[in-house]
């Protein structure tokens, strides 16, 4: 409509900025507005008298509002250039752009909202440095996860009432600017991810809370970090020399300094809250203090101790390292590798051998043990619980665990979710392990699985968050029966090795975002009952030796990219009860061998460029139940055998070129569609000529109308886009085919559907107009 204020993503009359995503909500926001069908009015502020809105969308402008809010986040296909038109609204307050595909930089003219306090353009493709004179009036600036480059701009000091900046992950060099210690009102500056180089300058504001200049080049530390600062993030720069004195980090609940080049000791004396996280969960594994988890490790490991991030982690505690005595004068803190051993992730004991506990324990810990359900939470975290006693894991008589399936868990609710280890792959005897339904598990599939050879079921559908291929090693699972990865947010291409998994019954690898074709060596799978691999965007053609899989009962292609015919060598396939197929792009026929599989019950083949007529012997399958042909080239006529099942329900065969009278058997059938021929009759099984329906044919919800006047249909079963004017050669089209023209003799055969002038055509005469007025033919004696 021409309301923009009722456009998605814009408000409206408000002059106050609200939180949004992310920000802080002010006192008083939104006060004089109201969410009324989920449109928010306001009752504020007017048009501002210039054409701002009518000459940027070519719209009226509408009276009594002024847009003040743009947020449109993570839209589809949204890319291009910030327009330098944007300053013409001039009473825009908040404008969000993150998470889209925006290229190229801030237009200049940015600095004409004079009213812009948010603004958020994080998480695009933006290139070239940031431009001079931004709105003074900005309170929150995201930046980050772009290519800006280029010096952080020297004006910013300008902004009084900044209090969020986050730039961080961007190509921004040269030094931290002084001016953000003297900005009051301060309260976050992110700067992770950059080249910065040079010294932290001093910082003694009394509202600054948060300090990342992580992942940088910086080498130098301040003398002073603001009083109430509560997280202070130095990771992965360039600092060197003995660890500062523990005085200046008193406010920190989170201190990260690894990935530099610390010496001396670490100090015990903080009460770091959030850092120590993964200390107190491999604490309360029973962790020995005096040693692996000794208090400081939170921070860096001390001399002798190494771990892959330089401290305490979700990989495990800090790990000895045998040094020599010159290797351990050098006191170096947060060390990541050691010289004479490799670090083994979740070994609390420290004996070089990762139990079963143990390694359940890191599955616990990389999975966001700590946002789990309370019951499960209490038994995983308690050192005193023995691990057949752990809910969702059971094991056999000797002590092996061989099963996990911690149903309702919530795995990955926190924000330190970390996938799964690789090490569950050492679970010699597993033999089931499901997490259906994990929607936040987070990663890949560790290629250690493929180390589980005993393993009988794998069930990852639903994990909707994880990424990455299905990897090579998984045929390595020679014992396993059922395979589901369904929903699962899985890419690549399917792996040839499926095929060495001999024993599996089930396959269903559909709902995922797969590239190439079905691998031919799925045929080899002789075992499989159930082979599911719809909606998975797969392309290529069906294996053609997909008859080998007699024990098939299911398969289920639909809603993939599939070309080529439909394998017409499916004898012995006598197992199969379903072959569904819809929504590709296969061609050829219905192959006539359908009709010896007798356990055969549905046939969707709907939406695809299928052509032929429809084979006899298909409608004496005596279980079929679901017959959906529909939306295809399929020509010819009905057979009244389908008419004569008495176990057929559903028959759907419209938007194809079907002619001829419908069964009447059929059509008085009271099982079909719905019961639907009680009231239609053969209308219910496909529209006569003439006349239309969305379906092809009469449903509970319309009849088949009448096409519009001058038009009709060339074919039985049409929708409303088939009602078009005919023309005569169309008819005489129609009539050939109706009327078996291609067996014909020649002479009478001569020129139909070739000449271009079907006043030429055999037995067709016409008057002095080119209308027909004479059709003559000889019949055959007999």
């Amino acid at each position: 409509g021409n309301d923009i204020c009722r456009w998605n993503g814009i408000t409206c009359g408000s002059t106050i900025v609200g939180p949004g995503p992310r920000g802080l909500k002010k006192k008083g926001d939104d006060a004089n507005c109201a969410v009324v069908g989920g449109v928010k009015t306001c009752k504020k502020t007017r048009c501002n008298g210039r054409m701002d809105v009518d000459e940027l969308l070519g719209i009226p402008c509408p009276p009594n509002t002024a847009v003040t809010k743009i947020d449109l986040t993570s839209i589809p296909r949204m890319s291009g250039t910030l327009i330098h038109n944007l300053w013409m609204l001039s009473d825009l307050h908040r404008l969000n752009l993150m998470k889209n595909n925006i290229r190229g930089t801030v237009p200049e003219s940015f600095s004409e909202l004079r009213k812009l306090e948010f603004l958020d353009v994080s998480d695009n493709r933006m290139t070239s440095q940031l431009p001079q004179n931004l709105p003074s009036t900005l309170e929150e600036v995201w930046f980050e996860n772009n290519s800006f480059t280029g010096q952080i701009p020297d004006d910013f000091d300008r902004f009084e009432n900044l209090r969020f900046i986050d730039m961080s992950n961007n190509q921004f060099t040269g030094t931290i600017p002084t001016y953000f210690t003297e900005m009051t009102r301060l309260n976050s500056v992110v700067l992770a991810g950059n080249e910065l180089t040079g010294s932290i300058p001093d910082f003694d504001s009394e509202d600054m809370d948060v300090l990342d200049f992580s992942d940088n080049k910086l080498t130098g530390l301040p003398s002073i970090f603001p009083p109430d600062l509560s997280e202070l993030k130095l990771g992965s720069n360039e600092f060197r020399g003995p660890f500062p004195d523990s005085t200046m980090f008193e406010s920190l609940t989170l201190l990260n300094v690894t990935g530099n080049e610390f010496t001396g000791e670490v100090p015990t004396n903080l009460d770091l809250e959030d850092s120590e996280e993964y200390l107190k969960v491999w604490n309360s594994f029973g962790c020995d203090k005096s040693t692996l988890c000794q208090p400081g490790h939170d921070i860096l490991c001390s001399p002798g101790y190494f771990s892959p991030v330089g401290a305490v982690s979700e990989l495990g505690p800090c790990q000895l390292c045998p040094l020599s005595e010159d290797e351990l004068k050098k006191k170096k803190l947060g060390q990541t590798t050691c010289p004479s051993k490799d670090y083994i992730a979740g070994d609390v004991n420290g004996d070089g051998v990762l139990s079963e506990r143990e390694i359940l324990q890191l599955f616990y810990v990389f999975t966001s043990g700590r946002d789990w359900s309370s019951d499960f939470q209490k038994h995983w975290e308690n050192a005193n619980t023995e691990t057949c006693d752990l809910l969702g894991v059971s094991c056999g008589g000797n002590g092996e665990v061989i099963t996990i399936t911690p149903n309702n868990v919530n795995l990955c609710a926190g924000d330190d979710c970390h996938g799964l280890p690789s090490e569950l792959g050492l679970l010699k005897g597993l033999q089931i392990f499901g997490l259906s339904g994990a929607s936040k598990l987070k990663g890949t599939l560790p290629s250690e699985l493929g180390m589980l050879e005993k393993l009988n079921v794998l069930k990852l559908d639903k994990c909707s968050s994880l990424t990455g291929h299905i990897p090579t090693e998984i045929g390595n699972m020679k014992s396993l029966k059922i395979l589901d990865l369904s929903s699962s947010g899985l890419t690549g291409s399917l792996p040839s090795e499926l095929g060495q998994l001999s024993e599996l019954t089930t396959l269903n690898l559909s709902l995922n975002s797969f590239s190439g074709s079905i691998p031919s060596t799925i045929t080899q799978m002789k075992s499989l009952k159930q082979l599911v691999l719809s909606r998975c965007k797969l392309s290529g053609r069906i294996p053609e030796n997909v008859k080998s899989l007699q024990q098939l009962e299911n398969l289920e292609l639909y809603g993939n990219k599939l070309t080529g015919s439909i394998p017409s060598k499916l004898m012995g396939m006598n197992s199969l009860k379903r072959l569904d197929v819809f929504a590709n792009k296969l061609t050829s026929s219905l192959p006539a061998e359908l009709g010896t599989l007798m356990n055969l019950q549905i046939i969707h083949v709907k939406e695809n460029h299928l052509s032929g007529t429809i084979p006899v012997v298909i409608g004496v399958l005596p279980s079929l139940t679901w017959f959906d042909i529909s939306n295809n080239n399929i020509t010819g006529t009905i057979d009244p055998a389908f008419g004569l099942s008495t176990s057929l329900v559903d028959f759907k065969a419209g938007q194809n070129q079907i002619h001829g009278a419908i069964p009447n058997t059929l059509c008085s059938n009271k099982n079909i569609n719905e019961g639907m021929t009680s009231k239609y009759g053969c209308d219910a099984i496909l529209c006569p000529l003439g006349t239309f329906n969305e379906e092809g044919h009469a449903t509970s919800k319309a009849e088949c109308k009448p096409c519009p006047p001058g038009t009709s249909t060339l074919h039985l079963g049409a929708d409303k886009y088939k009602c078009v004017t005919i023309t005569q050669r169309e008819i005489l089209a129609m009539f050939y085919e109706v009327m078996g023209g291609e067996l014909w003799d020649e002479e009478q055969r001569r020129g139909w559907n070739i000449l271009p002038n079907e006043c030429d055509w055999s037995g067709v005469s016409c008057d002095g107009n080119g209308e027909i007025n004479t059709l003559a033919f000889q019949m055959r004696q007999t």
